[in-house]
């Protein structure tokens, strides 16, 4: 699980290209079959230092929520939510007792203590994501792989 940002290009797997000198396009590796690009221009890159390593974070809708503070990982297999959030939401009888094992990037053990299973919506989609739950002490309400 990563816990916080850094200067390490691995923890980082947004790929940064330029186009035209004016023009920044994130690549999605997961889904190259799809061609997906989100192009800047040069206005949205003030203020910024590239190459930037800092972890994507964004505000999602999980189930009628709008959970702030969710760190997107498309190198993590997994989607992770702390207990304390589902406390928040009142969600803590539509658990699913189901312990697993999961290694994080630094190779730390880390045993989930349930699963559930609720609707994101983003860019219009509604998709069912499965949750691992960890009781870990995070930055994050939400970890999507």
């Amino acid at each position: 699980m990563i816990i916080g940002g850094g200067g390490d290009a691995s923890i980082n797997s947004v790929k940064f290209t330029t186009i035209h000198k004016l023009k920044r396009s994130i690549t999605h590796k997961r889904y190259d079959e799809l061609e997906e690009s989100i192009i800047f221009d040069k206005s949205d890159t003030n203020g910024l230092a590239f190459p930037d390593y800092d972890a994507l974070v964004i505000t999602l809708r999980i189930l009628d929520t709008d959970l702030r503070r969710i760190m997107i990982d498309d190198g993590s297999g997994a989607c992770i939510i702390p207990p304390r959030v589902l406390a928040q939401m009142k969600l803590e009888d539509k658990i699913v007792l189901r312990f697993i094992t999961l290694i994080g990037f630094n190779n730390a053990v880390e045993r989930t203590s349930g699963d559930i299973t609720l609707p994101v919506l983003a860019g219009g989609v509604t998709l069912e994501t499965t949750f691992h739950i960890i009781d870990q002490d995070t930055t994050y309400n939400a970890i999507i792989g």
